[in-house]
């Protein structure tokens, strides 16, 4: 996946996180889940790496925590690299 492609996804993944209204949680969640499948052409977690550069260029490393619930292996490559980026 390009990196504009990722960058997109997180940042409508967190303009979701932030809404203030039960329809933005619910978008986010489902939203969050189609990124997370590895099946799905949306797939985010593919590069890692690319994935931490975008979190540290927009500042939200907690963001990994939320990767956690969707998948915990990647969630702890991406724990190495975010701390590696610091």
């Amino acid at each position: 996946m390009e990196k504009y492609q990722i960058e997109n996804a997180i940042e409508t993944l967190v303009r979701h996180l932030k809404g203030a209204r039960e329809i933005d949680h619910q978008i986010f969640f489902k939203y969050m889940e189609h990124v997370c499948n590895r099946n799905s052409q949306h797939y985010i977690l593919g590069d890692l790496q690319l994935v931490a550069d975008v979190l540290k260029k927009y500042d939200i490393p907690e963001f990994v925590d939320v990767i956690s619930l969707f998948d915990y292996k990647a969630f702890q490559i991406l724990s190495v690299y975010m701390k590696e980026l610091q």
